[in-house]
């Protein structure tokens, strides 16, 4: 599985850049999933993960790379 962990402010940058690694990971066919850190490297060290599975979907890429937030 691959980790995604992104630290700075809740911008459209941010997001846009997530769902570049996530449609990357979960297309590629080389992970078997991506896992992304709740509040950056804080999230690592406590083991706080959301399954980005439900990323897969295209439209909802769209959405997060247009998501102004985090």
């Amino acid at each position: 599985k691959l980790l995604v962990a992104q630290s700075g402010g809740p911008t459209a940058v941010i997001n846009s850049s997530l769902a570049g690694v996530v449609d990357y990971a979960l297309s590629s066919g080389k992970f078997s999933g991506v896992l992304g850190s709740v509040n950056g490297i804080e999230g690592v060290f406590n083991e706080n993960f959301i399954d980005m599975e439900k990323f897969r979907d295209e439209n909802r890429i769209k959405i997060l790379k247009q998501t102004p937030s985090s």
